[in-house]
């Protein structure tokens, strides 16, 4: 493989773990598509091909489709991505392998340019997490001893003069600055430069193995997008693909902030060491940085999901049902529309208006009672109303009073 560049024997842990990922995805990902290729995957896509274009034909036939641009040129753009992508992995691996794997270093080192590229972000991290470790040791070593009851060393094989070293010559003030005897300076330190690497490295290994899994599935997947029944697992794998892509983007980001963080901690951690001062608050102020990377490393995966849960591709041909909407048409699109009325309810309203008008207004204003009708928006075709300006068109007629009938005068036969 072209990738699978010789790592160099000093190479870091995080350096080491990323490069052999990246080599072991990328060459197992091309043996999938091609056994894909070779197999009765070839078989299916022909079988199923030629389904949809029968089903297209007979929807044609049938009437239920319409020979149109809009209608049949997002069929056939849909046939050919299929074949161009499921039948040559050279077309497969600049559309979706490298989009997607390389897609993500590309777009940071254009974000951040002083992060540099992943290969140099990864070793930085190896740097600074070894320096940590060595640091660590340094500081174990001078706590035993400075330590006044520190328990004689073990014998071994060295000459008798090196076995005895003498106190060194600390400044004034050491003491209170040392670290204590239990060694939680260089623990902190060391969990420090573990924490760093799962942070960066652990979360774009664990990324990068996921999105592999994902492209050795995606002719499988891209299959599925021809059919109305499956097209949602082909969204659902183009979802999570992109999420896998999103995560390293944003864990390389973290990281180069992180990393610019701590190397000026440590250098300054490191020159006293130099002269003898290990400072515990130093430590404390680099595991917390660290962490804190964590836990953003960690919220990385949830903020892709987040990222990707709302999008949506229109794969295909949708149906009509599905695809018009009937939204209410409100404001001048309204006024200028056809209104669709109930004739037996327009009835009704005219009868009402034309008794209303034959009937003579006798009682008085303040007696009138008013009926609320609903405003006609065709032309009228009779004589203009005198209430045009006003849109709610009032019918007035006078309140009913009751009155007492008259009582028939009743003789009996008697």
């Amino acid at each position: 493989m072209t990738r699978c560049a010789p790592l160099s024997p000093l190479a870091g842990p995080a350096e080491t773990m990323v490069g052999t990922v990246d080599c072991f995805i990328q060459a197992h990902v091309q043996a999938a598509y091609a056994g894909l290729s070779g197999g009765g995957f070839a078989y299916a896509l022909t079988i199923l091909l030629t389904l949809y274009v029968a089903i297209v034909g007979y929807r044609l036939i049938f009437g239920r489709s319409a020979l149109t641009v809009g209608e049949m040129a997002p069929r056939m753009l849909l046939i050919g991505a299929l074949l161009a992508l499921t039948s040559s992995w050279g077309t497969y691996q600049r559309l979706v392998y490298d989009v997607l794997t390389d897609g993500p270093e590309e777009i940071a080192a254009m974000i951040n340019p002083g992060a540099g590229k992943q290969v140099g972000l990864i070793q930085r991290i190896d740097v600074l997490s070894a320096r940590m470790v060595d640091l660590a040791d340094a500081w174990t070593e001078f706590d035993a001893r400075v330590a006044p009851d520190a328990p004689p060393a073990t014998p071994t094989a060295m000459p008798a003069a090196a076995t005895t070293l003498p106190p060194p010559a600390l400044p004034s003030g050491v003491s209170a600055i040392v670290g204590p005897r239990d060694s939680l300076g260089p623990n902190m330190l060391l969990i420090s430069a573990l924490l760093l690497i799962l942070g960066s490295a652990g979360v774009l290994v664990v990324a990068k193995i996921i999105l592999g899994l994902l492209l050795m599935l995606g002719p499988v997947f891209a299959l599925m997008a021809l059919f109305a029944a499956t097209r949602g697992l082909t969204l659902g794998w183009g979802r999570a693909a992109i999420m896998m892509a999103l995560v390293p983007l944003m864990a390389m980001m973290t990281s180069a902030g992180a990393v610019a963080l701590l190397e000026p901690m440590l250098t300054g951690m490191i020159v006293g060491a130099g002269q003898g001062i290990f400072s515990l608050q130093a430590a404390v102020s680099m595991l917390v940085v660290v962490i804190l990377m964590l836990v953003v490393a960690v919220q990385l995966f949830r903020i892709g999901r987040t990222i990707v849960g709302g999008w949506t591709l229109p794969i295909g041909h949708q149906g009509t049902q599905s695809a018009v909407a009937v939204e209410p048409v409100t404001g001048a699109q309204g006024a200028n529309a056809a209104p669709v009325f109930n004739e037996r309810i327009q009835s009704l309203v005219g009868s009402i208006e034309r008794a209303t008008m034959a009937q003579p207004m006798t009682a008085p204003a303040s007696v009138q009672r008013a009926i609320l009708l609903p405003q006609r928006t065709d032309g009228e075709t009779g004589q203009s109303r005198s209430d045009s300006t006003n849109p709610d068109r009032r019918i007035m007629r006078p309140r009913v009073s009751a009155q007492r009938a008259p009582i028939k005068p009743y003789r009996s036969a008697a």
